[in-house]
């Protein structure tokens, strides 16, 4: 493996520190100083405000939705039935259960319209989807090699990604692509075909040896459905190129109607399109959770689809470390085997979502606060730009390639700090690595007295910001 490369000597000096202080290896030092998100989190995570816990912190920033919890928990109290031979044994191994890849093979062929059929033999399971994209990242990737990942992203990709197979996130850029002014050309096919291009000659410039495109559809963090001709474009840019094709779709039935854009792209998976003239079918993987549209992300579990036989078999030899318990497996076994269940709960979740919407909606609208529309996922993309520089008019000089950027970062991490000082977490936008700062992501999908508590604590903190802070009147 190569030398973990820091950015700067003080945090080569934190890495050599780690190690010698505690016997560690060189990368087991690196992730233990600059890659652990978890440990962090930790406190303010087991302190959540409830009615009865006034003093507790409201979590904005984690995508969670938790407002089907009892619905979820109740099936999962009816279903757990111990069968020893199946759940006290290895019983078919760490590549999941029979049980759980055959209903996964149905629920994809009912739900993703697939143009070819599926079988339990293309599907692998593991706990969430981290590990799935992890997994496959160490079945594709050579220590040091990349994988383009449109802007903005979602921010767990550069932990699953690097902290164990050392893959590189390179981002794909859009500023300067001919046709692109703005979020909404960040999903056309003619721009991501320019910015595809583009980020592949840099990156072989650079000395990076790309392996695959990485995309969330829908997108995380901006809440809207690829329109098939440019889950095509990616495909066929990667046909092209003879790169794998990794396709996010984790919040697929997490779409809902939403009246401001009733002209919304809807979710269309990459397995319903006509790909066969454009790539590989060895190249195209699909990845789901039950996390998201199943409102269990303490639930840990996932699947890749693939019918790259070498992948399966990969993923196989490093199983034996993220092996899920058959027990759970064969939970979410029988949610995706009751259709009539299945179909009901993801009715009945589109009223508390939307309705949580609405709240959150007309908050940011009540407070001047603009955001980018969605009808996908669970957050909103608000727009902070009037905060971080007062007076701002698109000028540019919030990019992050500017001159400033270190101190717009720092502003943006001082609205957070200030936000959790009045007990609510939300996310700042340079964790998604976005063309410019001064944008947050705002989950909704909390109870609905926690959201209304959250709102009110944000308002609270950015009228703080807006009274106390130097830089509101330069």
């Amino acid at each position: 493996m190569a030398t973990v490369k820091m950015n700067s000597p003080s945090q080569e000096k934190q890495v050599e520190t780690a190690r010698d202080q505690h016997l560690l290896s060189e990368r087991a030092a690196c992730n233990s100083v600059h890659r652990d998100i978890w440990g962090p989190r930790e406190k303010s995570m087991g302190n959540p405000w409830s009615p009865t816990n006034p003093t507790g912190t409201v979590n904005l920033r984690l995508a969670e939705n938790s407002l089907m919890h009892e619905e979820i928990g109740q099936f999962i109290k009816n279903e757990i039935n111990v069968l020893p031979l199946q759940h006290l044994t290895y019983s078919t191994g760490p590549r999941g259960s029979l049980r759980l890849r055959r209903a996964a093979s149905t629920f994809l062929a009912r739900e993703f319209h697939p143009r070819h059929s599926i079988t339990a033999d293309d599907i692998f399971v593991t706990p969430g989807l981290a590990s799935a994209i992890d997994a496959v990242a160490w079945s594709i990737c050579n220590d040091g090699d990349g994988i383009l990942v449109p802007q903005p992203f979602y921010n767990g990709f550069q932990f699953d990604l690097l902290n164990r197979s050392n893959t590189r996130v390179v981002p794909v850029s859009y500023t300067g692509v001919e046709g692109y002014s703005g979020l909404d050309d960040l999903f056309d096919p003619d721009v991501n075909r320019m910015a595809l291009d583009r980020a592949l000659y840099k990156a072989r410039e650079d000395g990076i040896r790309i392996r695959a495109v990485l995309v969330s559809n829908p997108h995380n963090p901006l809440g809207r459905c690829y329109p098939p001709a440019t889950m095509r474009e990616f495909a066929k840019f990667c046909g092209l190129n003879k790169l794998h094709l990794i396709s996010d779709e984790i919040y697929a039935k997490s779409v809902f109607v939403n009246p401001t854009i009733p002209t919304a792209t809807p979710f269309s998976s990459i397995l319903a399109l006509d790909t066969t003239d454009l790539i590989d079918p060895t190249l195209v993987h699909v990845l789901y959770g039950a996390s998201k549209d199943f409102c269990a992300n303490g639930l840990r579990l996932g699947f890749v689809y693939t019918q790259n036989k070498g992948i399966i078999g990969a993923m196989s030899s490093i199983s034996m470390f993220s092996w899920s318990p058959h027990l759970l497996q064969d939970v979410w076994a029988g949610m995706l085997e009751n259709a009539e269940w299945m179909d009901d709960f993801m009715q009945r979740k589109n009223e508390p979502v939307l309705e949580n919407y609405n709240i959150t909606s007309s908050f940011l609208r009540d407070c001047g606060i603009k955001y980018y529309e969605m009808n996908a996922g669970l957050f909103f993309w608000i727009d902070l730009r009037h905060i971080l520089k007062p007076g701002y008019a698109g000028d540019g000089s919030l990019s992050v390639a500017s001159s400033d950027s270190s101190k717009y970062k720092e502003r943006e991490a001082r609205v957070v700090e200030i936000c959790m000082k009045h007990g609510v977490l939300i996310a700042p936008g340079h964790v998604y690595v976005p063309e410019e700062f001064g944008w947050f992501r705002i989950t909704f999908t909390v109870g609905k007295e926690a959201l209304r508590e959250g709102l009110q604590r944000v308002k609270e903190s950015l009228a703080e910001i807006e009274t106390e802070l130097s830089w509101t009147t330069e």
